[in-house]
């Protein structure tokens, strides 16, 4: 507790935004990063087969899940902006190499050997929760940015910026 005048203030830790970041964190670690290096990583192991194209959709894949993954960690620091740009920019990456696979997939006729149902398929089932926690770090980010504590230290800041600038210069002799 804190004793600010009169008043007593307590100050603790929103539990509700805990927990949205410990979901947040566990998603991530599952679809944003595992699923989608591990695809990555398949492409790039098999790139003599596949081709180099599909060597470089590997890379975007795992660049991609690097910045999602980069993403829930300025979720944790508070560094909103950053947090939305890198998951915004990794979000888009996926779903732009998942587009890419799905049609390379289906035009090359590769299909499950035991089922022979498309595997553009699975890679959609296996890619596609990315969306889950990419809407989750945008909606934490936002309503960090937007709450009553940063708005205040944003308007403190740029007090204390105003009263630096307006500051009397110091004398010349």
């Amino acid at each position: 507790m804190k004793k600010k005048g009169r008043q007593m203030r307590i100050n603790r830790k929103k539990p509700l935004m805990i927990i949205m970041k410990l979901i947040l964190t566990l998603l991530t670690a599952v679809f944003s990063m595992f699923m989608v290096i591990m695809t990555g990583s398949g492409l790039i192991y098999n790139s003599e087969s596949y081709g180099p194209e599909m060597r470089s959709l590997g890379i975007v894949f795992i660049a991609a899940a690097a910045l999602m993954g980069l993403g829930n960690l300025f979720i944790w620091l508070k560094m909103n902006v950053f947090s939305l740009i890198s998951s915004s920019t990794g979000f888009i990456m996926c779903m732009t190499s998942l587009y890419k696979l799905k049609n390379h997939a289906d035009a090359a006729g590769w299909s499950d050997k035991y089922t022979m149902e498309p595997i553009s398929s699975m890679y959609v089932q296996r890619i596609m929760p990315v969306i889950i926690p990419f809407l989750l770090a945008v909606i934490i980010a936002l309503m960090q940015f937007f709450s009553y504590e940063a708005a205040e230290k944003r308007r403190i800041r740029k007090a204390e910026k105003k009263k630096k600038e307006d500051a009397p210069s110091p004398p010349i002799i």
